[in-house]
């Protein structure tokens, strides 16, 4: 509706509880009134570089009518020269985005576990303490600070440290980058990584042996969670976190219901037949010993199961070493490596561009029982592998009754 506004005309029409109404103003083109349920406001419009763009000029009755005028009046002759207020203040707030804001933007976007937040806030806070409230644009363009203070933290801490603060950094500003793309590109692009390398672990026939000897000597629950790591090759976390409800002896496997990378990548451990006997007597044991605690390797800590599970007796082949120790075995008993990413619950390239099938190879039988599926023997699914190998591990070498 076009009319003139004045502050009795404001005054005089009532608030719209259904739909706003908008009311342009007779004499000043592009000044407006919009009256909703809850207020009036002043609004101006007009073309910026050729599309309309509104913005607000103020809330009745903040502002009367003729000072509302006079502040359109201005809005529209600065649009008009092509300044949009909007991108301003788009601007305005990107130049404003702190590190700490942007550190809370990446931690709320999704669920994550507690570990990762929590080594999120500490590579942030023990190395960037000084920036957590300084704005991202000023990081950004300062790329000559950022690579000179993953060289500082290399000096002081190693290069670990440095490459790991520095990966969190470029995450955290990637995502006020897609927050506010206005800010600079990310700075990370100008450190040298050293790259993290994979840690190696050697062993032999007789280390395995000396293992073994000083593995019986541990306390029995203790000797059955380094026995279940070295035999299934799971997580440490995984591991000292499993209950006795998600054993399923019916089908012969454990469930793993929030493995490394969350809840969505959920699955049912196949269990070999002396895995099985392993967690039958662990859990007839607990019964005895910890009658109330649901889990399968319980303790006296504040979590209620096993916490620390590194004995100085066992060296240097405890906690994620067993994984490698468990790859290599199975490696040299003829696992192609296709199939030995899913084994020990290796994730699979997160890009998925490596063609490897998403779920683990299992399968069900009618009976529900697990057993291994027939892999595919396409070469396609199996880069890195040759014809003999994708033959050779076709079908999965884990042990199960027969139906």
């Amino acid at each position: 509706m076009k009319t003139k506004i004045t502050q009795a005309f404001v005054e005089r029409i009532p608030l719209s509880p259904g739909r706003n109404k908008t009311y342009t103003d007779a004499e000043l083109r592009g000044f407006m009134l919009i009256v909703g349920a809850t207020g009036k406001r002043y609004y101006a419009q007009t073309l910026v570089n050729g599309r309309q763009v509104r913005v607000k000029v103020g809330d009745h009755p903040t502002l009367n009518a003729r000072e509302a005028r006079e502040a359109a009046r201005q809005r529209l002759a600065s649009m008009k020269a092509g300044i949009d207020p909007n991108e301003e203040k788009r601007r305005a707030r990107a130049r404003g985005l702190t590190l700490r804001q942007a550190l809370e933007l990446h931690i709320a976007a999704k669920e994550r576990s507690p570990v990762t937040v929590q080594g999120y806030r500490y590579q942030i806070k023990q190395y960037l303490a000084d920036w957590l409230d300084k704005p991202l644009m000023e990081i950004g363009t300062d790329r000559t600070g950022v690579r000179e203070r993953h060289r500082r933290i290399t000096e002081r801490h190693g290069g670990t440290s440095a490459d790991l603060t520095m990966r969190v950094l470029r995450t955290v500003y990637n995502r006020g980058l897609r927050e506010h793309p206005d800010l600079p590109p990310n700075p990370c692009k100008n450190v040298d990584f050293h790259g993290i390398m994979r840690r190696e672990v050697h062993t032999n026939a007789r280390q395995l042996r000396e293992w073994g000897a000083a593995v019986l000597t541990l306390s029995p629950i203790k000797r059955d969670l380094n026995l279940f790591m070295l035999l299934t090759g799971m997580r440490r976390t995984a591991t000292i976190e499993a209950r006795i409800e998600h054993f399923d002896e019916a089908r012969g496997c454990l469930r793993v219901p929030n493995p490394k990378g969350g809840e969505r990548r959920a699955f049912d451990l196949a269990l070999a037949l002396p895995l099985i006997d392993l967690i039958r007597r662990r859990i007839g044991e607990n019964r005895k010993l910890y009658p109330d605690s649901p889990w399968l390797f319980p303790a006296n800590s504040g979590s209620g199961h096993v916490a620390e599970i590194r004995d100085a007796s066992l060296g240097n082949l405890v906690g994620h070493a067993l994984r490698h120790v468990y790859a290599t075995l199975a490696l040299e008993a003829g696992v192609p490596i296709a199939e030995l990413k899913f084994l020990p619950t290796h994730a699979v390239s997160r890009r998925r561009d490596d063609g490897l099938p998403a779920p683990p190879p299992w399968s069900t039988s009618p009976s529900g029982r697990i057993r291994p599926r027939r892999a595919s023997c396409r070469r396609s699914a199996y880069p890195g592998s040759s014809r003999k190998e994708i033959r050779r591990g076709r079908l999965l070498r884990v042990p199960v009754e027969p139906d």
